[in-house]
């Protein structure tokens, strides 16, 4: 028999326990009835909620129901899962409350026809077997029976329904839905709330919540104690440990629970769980088993194979997939424009064709406003070893990314941010880097950029150390302090390059064009690899005190403090110095020498600021640069044999030269390139898109 009691009121009308005996069994049945079916259904979302995998999370899966069959909308079964749960729970909990009210009537009607605590009442034997009224009147039992009874009660009525919720919450946290996730927490306080409202009248028999909340705390402290403690925990996993990376109760917990083990600095910071306790493994999963961000590996993801150019085979627009691991997946195609790729990894990933840019490319050239204008985030991501080629990324914020040993071939990265990016022992032939793309102090080493276009690019302090650059056309870029050591630069067009500080030492640079590049306290390349060089208009002038103000401003603008201070290292010569060690210096005299013996007749271009010691003048000139159509006859040959080379049957050379052959003052002869690609013999002129040889063609039609 229970030892839950009423309070005694005189003048109370007396209950007659055996007619109330029917109507708390009546009501019982009615209980344990609902019951059973609350059960059902929290085993039900249980099993349905199990079955989602992340895969699921990634493709927007619909949800499946049991024996039902009926398919859900993932995000709308996520969304108002637990507010039917939290309804169905609210209903049963209120319904046990009224049954609760006559089962303490009865028990204390029985108690006053019981003589002896040895005894119970036989009437309690007729009592129904739902283990809830059993639990507050039945006749006497056992310790362990009865902890078992009323176990049952707080173990399905508060433990399951409210560990159920959170339970919901941790699966879907890797889609990164703050609004739904919102919608978790608060229909799990609703329910702690609800619970801590009427659970008290559970096993009390007062109408005033303080009353029964004080006596029912009394009666079972221990209880209480587990009871609170539990929901407590169970609250503050919820908001601050169950978070979605980046928004602001991250960002608290982060600052409470700073995390030590961090993949990198900067971009690519450690992204799982984070807590006080050993609850969180070494890879961040909550027990071992949750993890807040997605992971779909090895994984073919694409179905239908049988879209066409330029159908996306997955739309993934917009999503938040921060801090996702796809390693070694195929999403070939897929649409992730203005997708949040931060922190995530895409080692060895099949993205060809993908499109990683903004939604509206126009509007961004108008403001500049990324996120305003839905352009891809992809800052710290891990692109290593993946297949970009041909892939759509312009405008994307991909600061710090990893694309070492990645195949850009032809992607555009046109108007993009690659600053501390790696890109080395890549592969970026063809890939267009025009439109003013930031890519300061990005590692481009040992990489393969032959007709890459990075026409007006901010290079400080990137390095492209024995880099293989044929053909590459690099005017007006912003490259000081950068590193050329080694590159391969035949055919390059750097016009108007500003290369202060440069290391061009080992580049072979045979039939590149530097006229109007500013040199002052570059290295220079051997002249043995100067051949056929244009360097008409070369500027060895220092720089003034306002441009080298403007530089340090800009690199001291830059979001990563790493980044910013590498390249403020690697310019230390430029910014520190007033210039006067260079005057007279070997290198000076080396460039001077060069400019001198390779400055191409007639130049077109005239140095802004002039040039010292007479450079481009006609006195000391070589016979090429006497003979402008020996030169130009001297250079053509030269490109057409480059490009026409069957080790770049690819068009890769073939595209660079086409394009720098149609820029100002081009001193070869363009319709002479122009039919040597269309020639049979050159099968680098099969590979050029037939949209760059019309251009061509227009071009050589409107020569001279």
């Amino acid at each position: 028999m229970s030892d839950i009691g009423r309070i005694a009121s005189d003048g109370e009308t007396p209950v007659n326990p055996y007619s109330l005996l029917d109507a708390v069994n009546r009501s019982s049945d009615t209980a344990h009835t609902a019951w059973l079916i609350f059960l059902a259904i929290m085993a039900y979302f249980m099993i349905a909620v199990a079955g989602v995998t992340h895969r699921d999370l990634l493709l927007e899966t619909a949800v499946s129901l049991p024996i039902l069959g009926v398919d859900i909308q993932l995000t709308q079964f996520f969304q108002f899962a637990p507010i039917v749960l939290v309804l169905f729970h609210l209903g049963i909990v209120g319904q046990l409350v009224l049954l609760a009210r006559k089962t303490v009537e009865f028990d204390s009607a029985i108690r006053l026809l019981e003589t002896s605590e040895r005894r119970t009442h036989p009437l309690r034997l007729e009592l129904h077997n739902f283990f809830f009224v059993q639990a507050i009147a039945g006749p006497n039992r056992s310790a362990v029976m009865g902890g078992f009874l009323h176990a049952m009660s707080w173990l399905t009525l508060v433990i399951l329904p409210v560990v159920l919720i959170l339970y919901i919450q941790l699966v879907f946290l890797p889609y990164h839905d703050v609004l739904i996730t919102w919608t978790h927490r608060i229909a799990l306080v609703f329910d702690i709330v609800m619970l801590s409202l009427l659970g008290v009248f559970l096993r009390r028999a007062e109408s005033n919540f303080f009353s029964a909340f004080w006596r029912t705390t009394l009666a079972n402290p221990l209880t209480f104690l587990m009871t609170s403690g539990l929901l407590l925990g169970v609250t503050v996993f919820s908001f601050l440990f169950a978070t979605i990376p980046g928004e602001p109760l991250d960002r608290f917990t982060r600052t409470i629970f700073p995390t030590a083990d961090k993949k990198a600095e900067g971009f690519n910071a450690y992204a799982g769980f984070v807590g006080p306790f050993s609850w969180v493994d070494k890879d961040g999963a909550a027990f071992g088993v949750f993890l807040r961000n997605l992971k779909v590996t090895d994984a073919d993801l694409v179905v239908d194979r049988d879209v066409s150019t330029g159908e996306a085979t997955l739309n993934l627009r917009g999503r938040d997939l921060r801090s996702a691991i796809l390693d070694r997946s195929d999403i070939h195609q897929a649409d992730l424009t203005g997708a949040v790729l931060d922190g995530a990894s895409f080692r060895g990933t099949d993205l060809r064709d993908v499109k990683l840019d903004c939604s509206d490319i126009t509007e961004f050239l108008l403001d500049e406003s990324r996120r305003g204008e839905f352009c891809t985030s992809a800052r710290g991501v891990d692109f290593s070893g993946a297949n970009l080629s041909m892939a759509t990324l312009e405008g994307i914020d991909a600061q710090g990314a990893n694309f070492e040993s990645a195949d850009l071939t032809g992607a555009n990265l046109a108007y993009s941010i690659l600053n501390g990016a790696l890109l080395a022992n890549s592969k970026l032939d063809k890939v267009n880097l025009t439109g003013g793309v930031n890519a300061v102090g990005a590692d481009f080493s040992i990489s393969s950029m032959r007709g890459a276009d990075l026409t007006g690019a901010k290079l400080f302090g990137a390095d492209f150390r024995s880099s293989e650059m044929q053909g590459a056309v690099l005017n007006y870029v912003s490259l000081q302090g950068g590193i050329l050591e080694g590159a391969k630069l035949e055919a390059v067009s750097l016009q108007r390059a500003q290369l202060w500080g440069a290391n061009l030492s080992r580049a072979d640079m045979t039939g590149s064009d530097l006229r109007g590049a500013r040199v002052w306290k570059a290295s220079p390349p051997e002249t043995d690899v100067t051949k056929l060089a244009d360097m008409g208009g070369l500027n060895l002038d220092a720089p003034t005190d306002a441009e080298l103000v403007s530089l340090k401003t800009a690199i001291n603008r830059l979001q990563n403090a790493r980044i910013s201070d590498q390249v403020l290292m690697t310019l230390r010569g430029v910014l520190g110095d007033d210039g006067q060690s260079w005057t007279g210096s070997p290198e000076q005299r080396s460039w001077s020498t060069m400019a001198a013996r390779n400055s191409g007749s007639q130049s077109s271009l005239v140095s802004p600021v002039g040039l010292p010691g007479g450079l481009g003048q006609s006195s000391g000139l070589s016979d090429e640069s006497a003979q402008p159509v020996a030169y130009s006859a001297a250079l053509t040959s030269y490109l057409t044999k480059l490009m026409c080379r069957a080790r770049w049957s690819d068009g890769s050379v073939a595209s660079g030269i086409a394009l720098r052959a149609r820029g100002p003052a081009f001193k070869g002869d363009l319709k002479e390139i122009y039919q040597s690609l269309t020639n049979s013999d050159c099968p680098a002129g099969q590979q050029l898109p037939a949209g760059q040889l019309l251009e061509m063609s227009a071009a050589a039609d409107g020569t001279q």
